[in-house]
């Protein structure tokens, strides 16, 4: 997957969730961002270098947090990790990605909780963020253990 598309796939993120903070469905969905990371990272054979998780944290802080901090660390720390991480431990270990998916999303939610004021439902979103996604992780990693038990 080249530049582009990975590109072309983050504005129409960015607009879908624009979409759920004006229907304020925001505060009971899971990180679209990160769900995105997961899934780009699980079916891509070559994970995109820092620069580009630093600079798409940019964006979306750019587009939805009025400091440029939450995303931007964030998705810095995750591009740091997955570029020094090897994929087979990724593709092993599920309890260690839940426990980092949820702490990871905690922080992040915590951040946006304290910098920006824009959604309703903050509160119900730094508890049930984290579980969202670790579900939608772990649904992820069950997919896909069959095939990667073949390259293990």
């Amino acid at each position: 997957m080249n530049e582009f598309f990975r590109f072309l796939i983050l504005f129409g993120l960015i607009i879908v969730n624009q979409i759920f903070l004006a229907t304020s469905i925001w505060s009971i969905t899971p990180d679209i961002f990160l769900i995105n990371t997961l899934v780009m990272t699980t079916f891509v054979k070559k994970v995109p270098n820092v620069y580009f998780f630093i600079f798409k944290g940019f964006l979306i802080d750019l587009f939805f947090s009025n400091l440029t901090m939450p995303y931007t660390l964030t998705f810095g720390i995750i591009g740091l990790y997955l570029n020094f991480s090897t994929l087979k431990w990724i593709q092993r270990s599920l309890l260690e990605q839940i426990i980092l998916i949820c702490s990871i999303s905690f922080v992040l939610n915590i951040m946006l909780f304290m910098i920006n004021s824009y959604a309703d439902g903050m509160n119900i979103r730094i508890v049930l963020n984290p579980l969202l996604n670790a579900a939608i992780w772990a649904f992820i990693f069950i997919n896909q253990r069959q095939k990667w038990l073949k390259n293990i």
